[in-house]
């Protein structure tokens, strides 16, 4: 198990991540993203999302989310990484709230659960927080970081974000998988 001195220096080195911050950067560069699918074409998509500048969802966003489940981790993140970094691209859309916390959330899947390397947990934490605060209503957001904190060895905060999420009334699947984190975190 971790020593208390370990998780003193993790907790020292996650800081809030905000866009563009040199903090990302640097942390971004002690991971590996490790992709489990074979290579796909990166092609743009037609769907009709509403209004963007650069049609970025169409050129970035959707296709992240087909790279990210097709196993191509290391494209994704760059193209969520790519629309995260230009909000405003999709300012006047009614739905930007909903796509930037989508790719908040699946960058986020991406350094936690595909990643390794010093840093993945405090840009996964940054992603989740940031997917929070686009969607207060992401309810795997609070699931997935209650996983971060559980992962570093912090069970209290892991079980405060849970005791949340479960006043949020989020649904039986995901109020199921909480009710089962908290049970794992609460019984060792």
């Amino acid at each position: 198990m971790w020593t208390s001195a370990f998780l003193a220096t993790v907790l020292s080195i996650m800081v809030p991540i905000q866009n563009n911050d040199p903090l990302r950067a640097f942390d971004r560069s002690r991971i590996v993203i490790e992709n489990t699918g074979k290579p796909i074409p990166v092609r743009p998509t037609y769907y009709d999302a509403g209004p963007d500048t650069g049609s970025i969802l169409n050129a970035h966003y959707f296709p992240a989310l087909e790279l990210y489940n097709a196993g191509r981790y290391t494209d994704a993140e760059v193209n969520l990484t790519y629309v995260i970094e230009r909000p405003t691209y999709i300012e006047g859309n009614p739905r930007q709230q909903e796509f930037l916390s989508t790719a908040f959330y699946t960058r986020a899947m991406i350094y936690l659960y595909h990643a390794s390397g010093i840093g993945r947990y405090s840009l996964a934490k940054g992603d989740f927080e940031s997917a929070l605060k686009w969607n207060p209503k992401n309810f795997l957001a609070y699931l997935e970081l209650s996983r971060v904190y559980s992962n570093l060895g912090f069970k209290e905060q892991a079980i405060t974000i849970l005791n949340y999420l479960l006043k949020l009334e989020p649904g039986k699947e995901i109020a199921a998988q909480a009710q089962d984190e908290l049970r794992k975190l609460t019984t060792k």
